[in-house]
């Protein structure tokens, strides 16, 4: 058992690193809705083969759903998600055969721009301020479920594109990307079992870093909805210098 513990963590720096890194996306996820998954996915890769990053990704992010789905249920808006779920999981076996054909340092490499690209343009203040209708809700949702299967950092395109959204609070952004992972989660978890390409393994290290995840996301909510809200436009830009950071220091090493 110890041979096989040392074999999946080598090194006491990747057992830490990994477990700090899914405590802070936890709290992450728990105040924005989104974000876990970008912080996660680059620094998990640096570690784990791609379909065990985005295997143990997921799987977390899965759990951390289900945990905050019973505080967002009568707050669901879900025409909207009628408009913009179907086109993300379309998109998710997409992502899947493309990530079957990178290299797992261009899958790093990429995963890492994104997560700079990203968070540079949120900082920057931008916006999108072009049409809504039908055919952008579907590229956004397409391009979404695509980087989903491909590392579980499908937010980006509809963060960009909702971020404008009109109406739309930071309780009720939350919301929507709740259930988006709700359900995109489940599809890259039925397309790789139907692959084949889940194993104990991946297992052993989500159920290692799930009680930080967990135990982090139950404290962010908790200082969500009971104090912090006043601040989350505060939370959102650490959360991105943060993510930016990240995302370069995976770029260059």
């Amino acid at each position: 058992m110890v041979d096989y513990w040392s074999a999946l963590f080598p090194s006491m720096t990747m057992l830490v690193v990994m477990m700090v890194t899914t405590a802070v996306g936890g709290l992450i996820r728990a105040f924005t809705g989104f974000g876990s998954g970008l912080l996660l996915a680059p620094v998990f890769s640096f570690y784990l083969a791609p379909h065990d990053m985005l295997a143990v990704v997921v799987l977390i992010n899965m759990i951390g759903t289900i945990q905050m789905l019973p505080a967002v249920w009568r707050e669901i808006d879900w025409p909207l998600i009628r408009r913009m779920v179907p086109p993300a999981i379309l998109g998710v076996p997409i992502g899947w055969m493309i990530l079957n054909v990178l290299d797992p340092e261009m899958v790093r490499r990429l995963v890492a721009a994104i997560v700079v690209v990203l968070s540079l343009v949120l900082l920057s203040g931008w916006i999108y301020k072009g049409a809504r209708g039908r055919l952008q809700d579907t590229l956004a949702g397409v391009s979404s479920g695509t980087l989903t299967g491909i590392a579980a950092i499908g937010g980006p395109p509809f963060i960009l594109y909702m971020m404008s959204a009109p109406g739309y609070s930071p309780a009720a952004f939350r919301t929507f990307f709740t259930v988006y992972f709700a359900f995109t989660q489940v599809v890259v978890l039925g397309v790789m079992f139907f692959n084949r390409a889940l194993s104990v393994e991946q297992l052993v290290y989500t159920g290692t870093m799930l009680p930080f995840y967990m135990l982090a996301t139950a404290l962010g909510s908790y200082l969500f909805f009971r104090a912090l809200q006043g601040y989350a436009h505060h939370i959102k830009r650490i959360s991105l210098l943060l993510l930016l950071a990240v995302g370069v220091v995976i770029l260059v090493l």
